[in-house]
């Protein structure tokens, strides 16, 4: 169960830099579905609102590319930079391309971060923008989410304080194709990612290599 306590220090966990995509369709069986429609399989059971406090329907989350990181409002130190870090890496992509992606910023500290907790939290770092939602569920998801996208180290205590730093990116047929190191951000790079991951045929093709 998730500690709550977010005064430990922020520990940026995420190792390596990209990681094939064999191994990563590999790391759930949840992420290998083949199907070009669906809302990536790792939100399965997982019902989420956004920093207007609105349901948010699969509507906006299937058949897109998705980039998500994990975050909670009361980190002085990683999350912040992160987030003003993945503003630079929207604001390089093409116009078009922006309207099509969705950024996901999922607290992991549902119970202090409420709507109006994370649209504070937007605001503050150039991320109140159509197309980037803050996202929080209940505690119980939030854990299981956690478990599936691997975002907390074996030897260490799943607590908001300890999560990873990684970038996950979802094709539009909800497979996670990419996971990117977080801390610090490479803007250009995960731009180029983006834009590839985009133009991905919907079979499911590999990236190129950069």
């Amino acid at each position: 169960m998730f500690s709550l306590t977010s005064n430990l220090k922020h520990r940026a966990s995420a190792r390596g830099t990209l990681l094939s995509l064999g191994l990563l369709l590999a790391l759930s069986p949840a992420c290998r579905d083949q199907r070009t429609d669906r809302v990536p399989a790792v939100f399965a059971g997982v019902s989420f609102t956004n920093q207007d406090g609105a349901a948010v329907g699969s509507d906006e989350l299937a058949a897109r590319v998705l980039i998500v990181n994990l975050m909670f409002t009361s980190c002085g130190s990683v999350c912040p930079r992160q987030t003003r870090e993945l503003a630079e890496v929207r604001a390089s992509l093409p116009k078009a391309l922006k309207e099509r992606v969705r950024f996901l910023s999922i607290t992991v500290d549902p119970d202090n971060d409420d709507s109006s907790a994370l649209k504070r939290f937007a605001r503050a770092h150039g991320a109140e923008q159509d197309g980037w939602l803050f996202l929080r569920s209940d505690a119980k998801a939030t854990e299981l989410l956690g478990s599936r996208l691997a975002a907390f180290a074996p030897d260490v205590e799943p607590t908001p304080a300890t999560h990873g730093t990684t970038i996950y990116l979802f094709d539009r047929g909800g497979r996670l194709v990419q996971r990117y190191r977080g801390a610090p951000i490479d803007v250009a790079h995960l731009a180029r990612e983006i834009l590839s991951i985009d133009q991905l045929k919907p079979s499911g093709a590999r990236l190129a290599s950069n």
